[in-house]
């Protein structure tokens, strides 16, 4: 039986790998970061378990509205609805590593305090407007984006 190559983000998987190692590839790229600028080939792989516990994906879909005026001088209003971590997701924890996520990318340094104060959204607004949307409230795209949550694979 031969099986296709599998090509997951920086790392290529070939058929004659011992175990195949299913990975997040916005996690180990947010970890790896711009280190890794070649792919790298894994033919054999260790498993382990692992202490690491991920926030579990809430069983609900949660969702923002954010308004803002479409030009400076403009009484048009453009609202915008985008899917967002919920509540619960949203613990003490999970801020602080928001935190140290912004922080490692140069756009928060204020204190790791788990709180969602003025610092911590405005360097939300500034990592997203770099991306392409201008909004303090983080998106599940976002957070996906820095790691802080599973992405979802549909019909995986």
């Amino acid at each position: 039986m031969t099986h296709p190559q599998h090509n997951l983000s920086a790392i290529q998987v070939r058929p004659q790998t011992a175990v195949f190692v299913s990975i997040c590839s916005a996690m180990f790229l947010a970890l790896a970061g711009p280190a890794l600028s070649n792919p790298v080939e894994a033919t054999r792989a260790r498993v382990a378990p692992s202490h690491m516990a991920l926030p579990q994906a809430s069983a609900r879909l949660c969702w923002a509205r954010y308004a803002t005026r479409a030009a400076q001088n403009s009484d048009i209003i453009e609202e915008v609805a985008f899917r967002v971590p919920c509540p619960e997701q949203m613990t003490t924890d999970f801020i602080a590593t928001l935190q140290r996520a912004l922080n490692a990318r140069g756009h928060y340094d204020g204190p790791i305090n788990g709180r969602t104060d003025g610092q911590t959204r405005a360097a939300v607004q500034k990592f997203q407007r770099a991306q392409g949307f201008d909004s303090p409230i983080l998106t599940l795209d976002t957070a996906q984006h820095l790691g802080l949550l599973p992405v979802e694979l549909g019909g995986y």
